[in-house]
């Protein structure tokens, strides 16, 4: 997609190189055309520096930019850590941390508002989808699996026994995957089954299901593949380098920046790789640094989370392939940001990578998201480092 992409800017350019060369003649017209052609293939001229040149009548420094601007260093000083989780975490992550706050240092935008909305556990609506009875034991699940303690619910517990244990089974996933992403990096559930004699299947009990991060839920602690003491310390470094992101990013900067810097963090940490088994969670996204879409979209959920800045989650079927996104909130609207195809556009400091940050439902289409599920976009715009105001 993002070398279509990039093919498809170089037209605009042709055309306005092809426009000068008509004044000659039809021979000079071949040759001039192979030429340029030939020019073009050994030179590597693209869209971007063929636009900048265009544009160097306007102003050259500042915001909007017209020029990919310098990034100078940063870096994260830590002289003590308070334990040895605290440098591990550290270890991990300070690398990120200190380019995005090398980039935010540059790219940070105060025409954009200061207004924030809190975290919402349900702005994507998978909770309200619960009935009382399912809400009930959802809340005691997240209690269980947040302390890491083991847990059993049977059908002779649960209000409407075996039948209604199995809604319930199919009811959570989303809920336990999506508005606790932290918690989904190591855990799930399980249900055991039986079948009466006229086929249909009731559950006698669902259990939980904690597994090593660093693999996926085949590798439990149940079958003997993983130990509990090696999950806590995994879910604690998660934890607190999550919380590690959060504690560097600056306070008095604006809603736009406060998403721009977690994104940069994430985009810089993360690279695309759907090989790892927890490519899809935000343990792999954060921790082993390869994911897939959903893994980059629960990590960017749970460090908007952790920042108490709303986020939400949006499915679609770009080219017909299934892909997942955020959704953040601003004063001026709902908008699109997909770290995903942000991270394969460029570095969080260059005009493409913008191309899916904070954008309206109309831009996404054009740029060929194809939403089928999730939040909806109310934003028209919101200008980025490298746009006016319209």
């Amino acid at each position: 997609m993002n070398q279509i992409r990039k093919r498809i800017r170089i037209i605009p350019a042709l055309a306005v190189i092809c426009a000068a060369l008509i004044g000659i003649t039809s021979c000079s017209l071949l040759e001039g055309i192979g030429e340029f052609l030939s020019e073009l293939t050994t030179s590597a001229v693209t869209y971007a520096e063929l636009q900048t040149s265009a544009e160097t009548e306007e102003p050259e420094g500042g915001i909007p930019f017209r020029h990919t601007p310098e990034i100078g260093s940063y870096s994260v000083r830590q002289d003590e850590f308070p334990d040895e989780l605290e440098e591990e975490a550290s270890g991990i992550i300070d690398e990120a941390i200190s380019k995005a706050l090398a980039y935010l240092e540059v790219m940070m935008d105060d025409r954009h508002s200061k207004t924030t909305f809190e975290y919402d556990e349900d702005s994507t609506g998978y909770i309200s989808e619960l009935n009382e009875t399912e809400l009930s034991y959802y809340r005691k699940i997240v209690g269980y699996a947040s302390k890491l303690e083991q847990f059993k619910i049977t059908d002779s517990e649960y209000p409407g026994g075996g039948d209604a244990l199995k809604d319930f089974y199919f009811s959570v996933y989303r809920p336990l995957a999506y508005c606790e992403p932290g918690i989904a990096s190591y855990f799930c559930i399980e249900p055991t089954s039986l079948v009466r004699a006229d086929f249909t299947t009731f559950y006698t009990s669902v259990y939980d299901v904690y597994f090593d991060p660093y693999r996926d839920g085949n590798a439990s602690v149940k079958s003997g593949k993983a130990d509990m003491e090696s999950v806590k310390h995994a879910a604690a470094l998660l934890d607190r380098v999550v919380k590690r992101i959060v504690r560097f990013m600056p306070e008095d900067i604006s809603a736009y920046d406060k998403y721009y810097y977690l994104a940069a963090v994430l985009s810089e940490r993360t690279v695309y790789n759907k090989r790892p088994d927890n490519c899809f969670t935000a343990f792999g996204a954060l921790i082993g640094g390869r994911a897939v879409c959903e893994g980059y979209a629960c990590a960017y959920y749970l460090l908007c989370k952790e920042a108490n800045l709303w986020c939400a989650y949006r499915d679609g079927l770009p080219e017909g392939v299934g892909h997942g996104w955020n959704m953040i909130k601003l004063d001026s609207g709902i908008y699109n940001v997909d770290v995903t195809w942000c991270d394969g556009y460029g570095l969080p400091y260059e005009r493409d990578w913008y191309d899916c940050f904070v954008k309206s439902d109309a831009a996404f289409v054009e740029d060929g998201h194809c939403a089928t599920s999730g939040v909806s976009g109310t934003g028209e715009f919101e200008a980025s480092p490298y746009e006016e105001w319209k």
